[in-house]
């Protein structure tokens, strides 16, 4: 019983003290807080300067840019607030982008507006147009050098495409003349022009004409594929010459003088006086039959005689008749060939040689036929006609007139000069540049 009662005052005695120990616990706790804010307050005036820092920054690089003097800058938490004037819009979005370029700048808030002003607005366009002014006339001598050094070489240039005489000496065609006058003339032109940038400062742009020529020209070169054609085509057949001025020729079915050779096409003067351009492209690619290149032409023509004729005499008499005619050639001689048989008849060909010099090829042939017809006929030669006649009625009454015999002589074989004629008058009215005539005014001939 002792024991029990000294543990119970035991506890009595200690409560007291338990409950001051809470209480001192209690109170104890809100000053720890307010030791603690201290701490945290102390950070605020290290943001405070780092804002105040980039807002310096950032204020004076606006500062020392003339579109920015009206700009100013306000910068709290990373968050840039840009607000004032300028003269150009664009100048707006470049201040933002300028803004957003700084470390530890988390948003730009742009406010700046653009002026509306007048004299905001055209005092800058003055004074840009002054410094450009400026500029330009502290530069002009430099561009009076460089021109000048582009206007001497545009002279020699000139002077070398009218220089054609030690060119002609060495038998150059006239194109190949014009090929190597051009070449010189553009490789003087290119010298002045990278000559007179070097002057200007300006070298670095020469690499990138080049560069930007190049693909212009393949470009073009593309573009206009038969034009090209055409020259180069142009440039070979200057160059070997199938031909020359008047010259009789066959090409594709088509028929006709010479009269010109340029860089794009041939002209030829028809048969009936016409003009004809043939592309040189085409000209080049296809068979040039040249009937005046040799001046020896051989004709023919066909005679049907009955098939109870004896063809060893039938031919002598025509050949005879050939061989008495003007303008056919005792050298080569004329010949004659049997050819076959025909409609009721034997098919004979005749041939016989002329000089073109001298004759007309066509005169000749006609003349031929004519004179070969009237001794066949004189010898009783049965020259039947594929004709088939159908007779009604009453037949008419002989004539009893004797037939004037036809006549034996030769008519006019001359050469035609017609269409000669019809090609100088051509040459002469024409001033498109001739390829087959030099430089002299001679017309060049056809050369292997």
């Amino acid at each position: 019983m002792v024991e029990t009662v000294n543990c119970a005052s035991y506890h009595d005695a200690m409560r007291p003290l338990v409950t001051l120990l809470l209480l001192f616990v209690l109170a104890l706790a809100p000053a720890q807080a307010q030791d603690a804010e201290p701490a945290d307050t102390t950070t605020a005036p290290v943001e405070a300067s780092g804002d105040e820092a980039l807002e310096s920054q950032m204020q004076a690089v606006f500062s020392s840019i003339d579109d920015f003097q009206d700009v100013q800058v306000a910068v709290q938490n990373g968050v840039v607030r840009l607000t004032g004037e300028v003269t150009r819009g664009e100048m707006v979005d470049r201040a933002e982008a300028l803004a957003a370029r700084f470390p530890d700048v988390l948003y730009v808030d742009n406010d700046i507006d653009q002026a509306t002003d007048v004299e905001a607005r055209v005092t800058p366009a003055i004074a840009r147009i002054q410094e450009y002014w400026d500029d330009t006339v502290a530069a002009l001598p430099v561009f009076a050098v460089a021109l000048l050094v582009l206007l001497v070489f545009w002279g020699l240039a000139r002077l070398i495409d009218r220089w054609r005489l030690p060119i002609g000496r060495l038998g150059v065609t006239p194109l190949g003349q014009s090929l190597v006058n051009r070449s010189v003339r553009a490789v003087l032109l290119l010298i002045g022009l990278v000559l007179a940038l070097d002057v200007l400062g300006v070298t670095a742009l020469v690499g990138a004409l080049l560069g930007t020529a190049g693909v212009v020209g393949l470009a073009i070169g593309f573009a206009f594929q038969d034009i090209v054609e055409n020259y180069l085509a142009g440039v070979l057949l200057s160059l070997r010459r199938p031909f020359g001025v008047g010259d009789m020729i066959r090409i594709q079915g088509q028929e006709g003088k010479v009269v010109r050779l340029t860089s794009r096409e041939l002209v030829l003067m028809t048969l009936e006086g016409n003009h004809l351009r043939l592309p040189n492209a085409t000209v080049f690619k296809n068979d040039i039959l040249n009937y005046t290149r040799n001046p020896l032409r051989r004709f023919d023509f066909v005679v049907g005689v009955g098939v109870q004729e004896d063809l060893a005499d039938v031919m002598p008499i025509g050949l005879s008749t050939l061989r008495a005619m003007a303008g056919v050639l005792d050298d080569p001689e004329p010949f004659a060939r049997v050819e076959g048989f025909g409609d009721s008849s034997m098919t004979v060909c005749f041939h016989g040689w002329v000089d073109q010099r001298e004759v007309d090829f066509a005169k000749v042939r006609s003349e031929a036929i004519r004179l070969v017809k009237v001794a066949l006929d004189d010898a009783d030669v049965d020259l039947p006609e594929p004709i088939y006649r159908v007779l009604t009625g009453r037949l008419p009454e002989p004539s009893l007139e004797p037939e004037e015999p036809a006549s034996r002589e030769t008519l006019d074989v001359s050469p035609d000069t017609v269409l000669d004629e019809q090609v100088q008058d051509d040459l002469a009215a024409s001033d498109e540049r001739n390829l087959l005539v030099d430089e002299d005014g001679r017309s060049g001939k056809g050369e292997e």
